[in-house]
């Protein structure tokens, strides 16, 4: 019997569930050259929720330049693959 689980995703956190999904599967496929998603982009405020830190704890680390970041205009956006190395390259 499967066990089922309910859980409630933003869009773009379903969305990227299902691109870590689909890159694990092609990537268990022998011979299968590494296809790169495209991961899109994190918001501040998407970012503060996903390593678990304050919006303006977020603009601090952006200010003094400590936290991987782009800007598109007056956009501040993350790469999640990026947050990732600096969360574990992080003392």
């Amino acid at each position: 019997m499967k066990k089922i689980i309910k859980s409630t995703y933003s869009d773009a956190e379903l969305r990227q569930l299902i691109r870590e999904e689909v890159q694990a599967v092609l990537s268990a496929i022998p011979g299968m050259p590494r296809i790169e998603l495209n991961e899109g982009f994190l918001s501040v405020e998407q970012t503060a929720e996903y390593i678990k830190l304050a919006k303006p704890t977020i603009y601090g680390l952006i200010h003094k330049k400590k936290i991987p970041f782009h800007k598109s205009g007056k956009k501040v956006l993350f790469k999640k693959s990026e947050l990732n190395d600096w969360l574990s390259n992080r003392s």
